[in-house]
């Protein structure tokens, strides 16, 4: 095959799947969208909404995650130079193929999930 047919194929899978995953909230966020931050099950809303790019470790190693290029939230970097208002910023506006939840969540969901981010260890 030649190279630029290949990344045609390539363009056109990332574009499809930056649909995909992510992009909806399921039933537990509207659930909790009345919640204070302190009430709100970020883990099972990070489940929910997050983990089919960035896996439930955080570590970005799934199928999605790996054709979108999602952040590995256990990079050190990452943890160590990523203030939490930018956390919350990246989540209310989607960087890159990444959705905005802005609309999706509400403020304490997002709130708590920015702290959730937090509790990925850096990786070893």
């Amino acid at each position: 095959m030649k190279p630029q047919f290949i990344s045609w194929c390539l363009i056109l899978l990332t574009i499809s799947f930056a649909g995909t995953g992510c992009k909806s909230t399921g039933p537990l966020a509207a659930a909790q969208k009345d919640y204070p931050k302190e009430q709100v099950d970020a883990r099972a809303l990070f489940v929910e909404n997050c983990s089919t790019c960035h896996g439930k470790d955080g570590r970005a190693k799934t199928f999605h995650g790996r054709l979108l290029g999602a952040q590995n939230l256990t990079d050190r970097q990452f943890q160590s130079n990523t203030a939490d208002v930018d956390i919350v910023h990246a989540i209310q506006t989607g960087p890159k193929a990444m959705p905005a939840f802005g609309k999706k969540l509400s403020g304490s969901e997002i709130e708590a999930l920015a702290g959730y981010v937090r509790t990925f260890k850096p990786a070893q």
